[in-house]
C-alpha cells in the first residue's frame, strides 16, 4: 500500500486540478451536468463522501463535483497496468479489493482521513443501476472510526445529462461497532431521498 499523501493544502495539486477541469468541460459539453448541495461538503478537515453508483462515469463526475480534493477508493483492477495506475494515483485514488475484507485499503482510508483529507466511497460496492442493492458498511465505518462527517451524495442521469446532489452531513455520536449498521441505513436513506422519484 502506498504511503498517504501529505496533509491537504489550500489547493489540490496541478494535475488533479487539470484532470478535474478537463472532465468537467467534457461532461458539461457532451452530456450536461448540474450539481447541487455543495454547501453541505466541509471545505476543510476530514470527511467521508458516501455515494450511490450507477455508471463507470461516477468517480470522475462525483469527484469533480466535490468542491475540494477527494480521495476515492477504486477497484484494484484499475491499478493493474502501469499507466492507469500512475493516473489514478495522481488523482489521489487508491485500490481496494472488493471481493475480500481488504484491511490494507481500510487502513489507508483511515490514514488519509486522519491527515484531514476527504475520502469518497461508493457504498454499494459496485454499479447498481436498479438502486436495489444492499448498502455496504465501509463508508459508515470510516466516518464512525474517525468522527468525520459523512456526506450523502447522489448521482443519476436525466436523459444524457448527469445530476449530482449532496445532502447535509451525518454524524455518529460514539465509537461502538453496533452503531455502524444504523449509520449505514441512515446514509442509504439520505442518498435515496436526494434521488428523483421514480413515479
Amino acid at each position: 500500500m502506498a504511503s498517504s499523501p501529505p496533509p491537504p493544502g489550500r489547493r489540490p495539486p496541478p494535475f488533479y486540478r487539470l484532470a478535474a477541469f478537463l472532465v468537467r468541460v467534457y461532461v458539461s459539453l457532451v452530456y450536461g451536468l448540474r450539481i447541487t448541495g455543495t454547501e453541505h461538503v466541509p471545505r476543510t478537515g476530514a470527511c467521508v463522501v458516501g455515494a450511490n453508483h450507477v455508471s463507470a462515469w461516477d468517480p470522475p463526475v462525483v469527484g469533480l463535483s466535490v468542491p475540494r480534493e477527494i480521495h476515492f477508493m477504486a477497484k484494484k483492477e484499475l491499478f493493474e497496468r502501469w499507466l492507469p495506475r500512475r493516473l489514478f494515483r495522481a488523482v489521489r485514488a487508491f485500490p481496494v479489493d472488493r471481493g475480500a475484507n481488504d484491511v490494507g485499503a481500510v487502513k489507508e482510508a483511515l490514514r488519509r482521513l486522519q491527515n484531514g483529507h476527504a475520502v469518497g466511497v461508493f457504498f454499494e460496492g459496485t454499479r447498481n443501476v436498479s438502486g436495489d442493492a444492499a448498502a455496504r458498511q465501509g463508508a459508515a465505518f470510516l466516518a464512525q472510526r474517525t468522527g468525520a462527517p459523512l456526506v450523502p451524495a447522489a448521482i443519476w442521469r436525466e436523459g444524457r445529462a448527469f445530476r449530482v446532489a449532496f445532502g447535509p452531513p451525518l454524524r455518529t455520536a460514539g465509537r461502538a461497532r453496533d452503531e455502524v449498521p444504523a449509520l449505514t441505513v441512515e446514509l442509504e436513506h439520505a442518498v435515496r431521498s436526494l434521488l428523483p422519484s421514480r413515479t
